[in-house]
This record gives C-alpha cells, structure tokens and sequence, in this order.
C-alpha cells in the first residue's frame, strides 16, 4: 500500500507539474500506469522485506514506510544510523525526522542529537545549520536562532541528501529475485525514496519569510546569502525554487526582483524538462518490451547517478538519456 501511495504521489506531482509543457496529448499530459500484476509483486516484496528487517537498507526502507507513525520512524532511522554511523543518508534522514516537535521528545532524538552530529559531520552543509537554527526556535531562542542562521549562511552547500532514498530501496528490492529484473522496480524505488520531505528547505522557507513574526532586518543579510547558496547549490529542484523565493523578498528593487524571477523560471523551465522526461520513460513501460527494458536502464542509471550528484545534474543525464533513447 505504501509503495502504490509513493508512486500515485510521484505521478501526480509531475503530471501537475508538467501541465505548463506543450503537452503531446490534447487534453494534457496523459498520467501513465504501471501493470498491476507487477505494481503489487514489488509492494508485497518490500513489505516482506521490511517486517524483517535486520540490515541498514531495510531498516531505512521501513523508516520510510512509517508515515503514521513518526516514532517508529524515528526508532528505524535511529537503527539503520546506528548499524551504518558513515552513512550521511541515515544521519541526515534521522535529523530530519526529529525536527518534529514531541513532548517528552523522541528518546533516540534526545540520545543521539541527529542535528549536532550532522552539522559536525558536515560543517560546509547549510542544511545542518538550518536544522538547529529551527532547533533554537523551536527553544524560543531568538538569539541562537540569529547566531545558527548566520552560520547557515556561510555554508558553501544546500545538501539534502533526499535523492540518495531511491538507492537504499533499490538495493533492497534488488535483493528480491522474484522482482529484481522487473522493468518497473527502479521506478518504484525512485518513488519510494523520494518521500522524504525537504525540511531544512521548508524551515528555511520559515524563518527567512520577510514581514513574518519575529523576522526583522537583523536576519536580512543571512536570509539573503543563505537563498543565494540555495538557489546555486541546493541539491533539490524545490530547495532552488525556495531559495529563489526568499531571494525575491529580500530584493532591493523591482529590478533584482525581475533577475530573481527570471531565475526562477529558468530553473522551473528545467525542472519540467526532467519531469516531461520522466513521464516519458513511465509511458515507455507500456510499451514494448525493448522499451521497457531501455526504460528500466536509464531509471537504474539516475538511481545510480543520485547516490553522488544533486536532483538538477541528475535529472540533466536523465533528459539526455531519455532522448538518446528516442523517449523525448
């Protein structure tokens, strides 16, 4: 069930997405589906998978899998780090998920310090700075919030590491003979894996939100290094998106605004691109069987290619691929 939600999310996000495309199809894009036969020989394959877990990956796969309940997630993440401390996926997806605000909070969030450790392990990351900059808000100190931000803002990165999921869920689909070589594994993958929000992005968002309370000149100039890394660097279309969002309302002129909005539209025109390139693969798995097998490469391939490049390089192989192919 989880997996057919993960996949339905993804189609809906790029047919939605996408609606802005000169569509191949009248009435817009059309939404492709998988087979169903092989659709739930893959979800039943995780789920089995996954209720036994004992090794990182599946460990991580069921921490995705528990939406309703984000202390299982939080007690699965906090396994998967403890069996893989290098791992910066398990670290970053832990830290993320203890953002949420529980009363006590979490034992493994209060134990671990996911944040601390992540902006240790990765001190040129301005996503780890953002954490505890929310962190202290979260506390109600303003001070430290200020003092956090700033150091966000002196980060040379915007790294999520979200993109990384699809890799893990591969691994551990790959392992199930009875759904490894199905042409529709990898896309499933890829949408289970992609379900981690992009928080650091979202805080972001937040607490650089011009006008709002407690927001004032005094983070004006973080606010705006800050969205300038994000809409470089960031390794997420949506973090460039925001980053280029709190960029605009923080402009000094229409002028910088109008440069501002013209980025973004550069950087929106590129996403479609890739989504367009998406649905097209997804359609090819409809088709026939070489197709589906060319498609299955090129998905393998972006799964492969996340685990060490952002979404925005990624999805630029992915778009030439898909043409290469004749996809696109």
């Amino acid at each position: 069930m989880m997996l057919r939600l993960a996949f339905a999310s993804l189609l809906a996000a790029l047919c939605g997405t996408s609606i802005a495309q000169s569509a191949p199809y009248p009435d817009g894009p059309r939404i492709p589906s998988l087979p169903e036969s092989s659709f739930e020989r893959i979800d039943r394959a995780l789920r089995e998978r996954a209720a036994t877990a004992a090794d990182a990956d599946a460990l991580f796969v069921r921490g995705l899998q528990a939406t309703m309940d984000p202390g299982a997630r939080i007690a699965d993440y906090a396994a998967a780090w403890r069996l893989r401390p290098a791992d910066i996926l398990l670290l970053s997806s832990l830290a993320d998920a203890c953002m949420l605000r529980a009363v006590p909070t979490w034992a493994d969030c209060a134990s671990l310090d996911p944040a601390s450790r992540f902006a240790s392990r990765d001190q040129d990351n301005a996503v780890a700075w953002v954490l505890l900059a929310e962190r202290a808000k979260q506390r109600g100190d303003a001070p430290g919030m200020r003092e956090q931000l700033a150091h966000a803002a002196g980060r040379l990165r915007f790294d999520s590491y979200r993109e990384r999921g699809g890799a893990v869920v591969w691994r551990v689909l790959a392992a199930v003979p009875a759904v490894a070589r199905e042409p529709e594994t990898p896309f499933a993958a890829a949408a289970l894996g992609s379900l981690r929000a992009d928080v650091a992005a979202n805080e972001a968002a937040t607490m650089c939100q011009r006008g709002a309370p407690g927001v004032g000149e005094e983070v004006g100039g973080s606010c705006r290094r800050l969205a300038r890394t994000m809409a470089e660097r960031a390794d997420t279309w949506s973090a460039r998106l925001v980053g280029l969002a709190i960029a605009w309302s923080w402009a000094s002129d229409a002028a910088e605004q109008g440069r501002v909005a013209a980025e973004r539209d550069r950087v929106s025109a590129s996403s479609l691109e890739c989504n367009g390139a998406k649905l097209a693969l997804i359609e090819g798995l409809n088709r026939d069987a070489g197709s589906r097998e060319a498609a299955r490469r090129i998905q393998a391939s972006a799964i492969e290619d996340a685990t060490t490049m952002g979404e925005p390089a990624v999805c630029a192989k992915l778009v030439e691929r898909a043409r290469d192919a004749k996809f696109l």
